[in-house]
């Protein structure tokens, strides 16, 4: 059918799609629409050719990723890209305790998850002397130009700890592995103090180089206070410098937890180190109160770890544990410390000298109650500019966007049931998102944590949801769903006291009614939360295809929708 006349008036505009219909005389309205019938599949085929071209070329649609190992605690520390696009994830579980995890609750493993970029995943591997009930874990990874991964962490097992005569156990030893890129180990080595508390947090590959710094608590005195371990070692993992860091002041225990590259190739590293006997106002008690704090901790090397400066951190009262710290693209740094009064997380801007040029807070409203929890521990660069946060607060699990001045641009939260989530860690993602892993206690019947970890791209979208902007908090009624995508069924959780007495509409990508799912509704399992909340689930049918479907729910006043794949 040829394009019908338009007036002289419409001749020459060009209008969006969407208000073709709308012009001209009333007659001539459905004449428009099948017109545009046929210019809608047109304009469908050439946005699926689109999308499989964004799809080529690299874009990748956020996702999540549940993994219970065996039933006991699968504990998700940190996470890298692969030179492939996919992530490693390593941490710690008792999945292979002697006997079991309820038996020996104490045996944990390494654990090390490769993911690909869609989040699938591609092989699971653990390391360590299993059965023997002993505690190793995983509390970094790096990937390597090689494909593959080196993991860092501590280890009890006599195969690599010297244990005193008289000893058996609770000695701890720094524990480094390195695997290919099929999980394969290629080599595996311990390194100790002179006491029993050796351990590593961080570890990263020295750009333009096979080397790698790692750092860790190190106890070497006898007063059996814990000192800061830095270490540079070769591809094999042979000493190439090191350094013991000691608080001159001894007044207890210093403790280290991430680190940073920095342009010079030296490195920086942040924790936490004990002040005693301190005075300061408490306002919940309107008194002087006196006792330990902790400040933050930074210290600053060169490439062959020689010391160039540390410094340290407070507001004069409460603890401070320092657990991360970037490198900004502008020269300086941006590290975090974690407050216990307020609970937020307090971020310092430091120039080159580690001197303050600025300090903020990055958490959730402090007027909510339950913000107290929130510790927003993690902070990386954003491409493009800005940082990505990832941490924890009122039970969920967050990703925060910043500008280069810490100020919110967008927040998504990952709140799967009636328990808590958080992340412990996060990566940049080649697309300018960010993929984040930590703990979920909501997603599997058990009192132990599983892992966890979700994508999404620099707005702050995955098919779980969109993001929560800093100027608009969680809507009347919200509607959340994992996994997503799913191959057999999705669950839907919708929160709101708005919607009581709705129902869960399923779409596909047409605009037609797949299913109508009725709720059963029951106050929410979390008891600081005053919301409603509803768990229900959609099979597809057998005949259902692969594809895009939308789930709405309407409840006259407001409308809350997601979008879902299903992939058979």
């Amino acid at each position: 059918m040829s394009s019908p006349d338009l007036t002289d008036t419409e001749k020459g505009i060009i209008l969006p799609f969407e208000k073709r219909f709308l012009i001209g005389p009333k007659k001539r309205r459905r004449e428009f629409m099948q017109y545009d019938a046929k210019d809608l599949k047109m304009r469908l085929s050439i946005l699926m050719i689109i999308v499989v071209g964004f799809l080529a070329a690299g874009t990748v649609l956020g996702w999540q990723y549940y993994k219970n190992l065996g039933g006991g605690l699968d504990d998700a520390r940190d996470i890298d890209i692969c030179a492939d696009g996919g992530f490693f994830i390593a941490g710690r579980s008792n999945a292979w305790a002697l006997g079991g995890f309820e038996d020996n609750w104490y045996d944990h493993e390494f654990f090390l998850i490769k993911l690909d970029s869609l989040g699938n995943e591609e092989w699971i591997r653990h390391y360590g002397e299993l059965g023997e009930g002993f505690y190793d874990a995983a509390w970094g990874v790096c990937a390597t130009p090689d494909s593959g991964c080196i993991l860092c962490g501590k280890t009890q097992s006599p195969k690599w700890v010297d244990v005193p005569f008289g000893y058996t156990t609770w000695y701890d030893d720094v524990l480094l592995v390195r695997v290919d890129k099929f999980g394969d180990t290629l080599w595996t080595k311990s390194y100790d103090g002179d006491d029993r508390f050796d351990r590593a947090w961080w570890i990263k590959n020295i750009p333009g180089s096979n080397d790698f710094f790692f750092t860790g608590p190190i106890t070497v005195n006898p007063d059996g206070f814990a000192d800061i371990w830095i270490m540079r070692i070769d591809s094999v993992g042979n000493t190439i410098a090191d350094v013991v860091w000691t608080d001159s002041t001894r007044d207890g225990h210093a403790d280290v937890r991430w680190g940073a590259i920095t342009p010079d190739g030296g490195c920086i590293v942040v924790g936490s180190s004990d002040l005693r006997d301190t005075s300061y106002y408490y306002a919940p008690y309107d008194s002087i109160v006196t006792h330990r704090i902790s400040r933050a901790l930074v210290i600053k090397t060169d490439s062959l770890c020689n010391i160039l400066w540390t410094k340290t951190y407070d507001t004069g009262c409460s603890d401070h544990y320092s657990r991360s710290i970037t490198a900004c693209p502008g020269g300086g740094y941006l590290m975090t410390t974690y407050n216990k009064w307020p609970a937020w997380t307090w971020c310092l801007r430091l120039d080159e000298d580690g001197d303050t040029l600025w300090t903020d807070y990055v958490g959730l409203d402090p007027a909510d109650s339950t913000s107290r929890l929130a510790n927003f521990s993690m902070v990386i660069n954003a491409p493009g500019g800005g940082f990505y946060f990832a941490g924890s607060g009122q039970g969920w699990a967050w990703i925060t966007k910043t500008d280069d001045y810490c100020n919110e641009l967008w927040s998504v939260p990952l709140d799967l049931g009636g328990y808590t989530e958080l992340f412990l860690n996060c990566v940049a993602t080649p697309d300018g998102g960010c993929c984040a892993c930590g703990q979920t206690y909501s997603v599997y019947p058990s009192a132990y944590s599983d892992i966890l970890a979700m994508r999404v791209n620099r707005w702050g979208e995955d098919y779980y949801g969109v993001p929560e902007v800093a100027s608009a908090r969680p809507e009347e009624i919200e509607i959340r769903a994992y996994p997503n995508p799913f191959n057999s069924a999705v669950n839907i959780r919708v929160l709101g006291l708005g919607a009581r007495g709705s129902a869960v509409e399923v779409f596909d990508i047409n605009g037609r009614m797949v299913e109508e799912i009725p709720v059963n509704w029951s106050d929410s399992e979390k008891p600081s939360s005053t919301t409603a909340s509803c768990v229900c689930r959609w099979s597809p049918s057998e005949g259902t295809h692969s594809g895009t479907f939308f789930i709405r729910i309407d409840n006259g006043k407001s409308v809350a929708s997601r979008k879902i794949v299903y992939l058979r």
